[in-house]
């Protein structure tokens, strides 16, 4: 999938459900990237790349594994008797799995 936003950002993402592939993530920018180690949806450690200077090795320590940060947010929430996040709302979340089917529909086309 290539998705392209407002101001020339783009992300590319692949997924499948055949094969057991690598789950890393990597975000570039036009100094730097950072390139996020192991799973992305559960990052221990990350590394800083600037396009100049010495690459910069960035742990995190934490309990479980993965979406750790939503679970968080979702009891936070709900303890507090909100029906949507702030940081992501409703709308957005309905925004995005349109995307998804939509991304759905074209793979099933091919």
């Amino acid at each position: 999938m290539v998705f392209g936003y407002e101001g020339g950002a783009q992300a590319v993402l692949t997924c499948t459900l055949r094969a057991k592939s690598p789950t890393r993530a990597a975000i570039v920018g036009t100094d730097a990237r950072i390139e996020i180690d192991g799973d992305f949806y559960a990052p221990a450690t990350m590394t800083l790349l600037p396009r100049d200077g010495e690459p910069t090795r960035i742990e995190s320590i934490h309990e479980g594994r993965g979406l750790r940060h939503q679970a968080d947010e979702v009891a936070h929430r709900l303890a507090a008797g909100d029906l949507e996040s702030p940081l992501m709302g409703l709308d957005e979340s309905i925004a995005i799995m349109q995307t998804m089917d939509a991304v759905q529909v074209q793979a099933l086309r091919d």
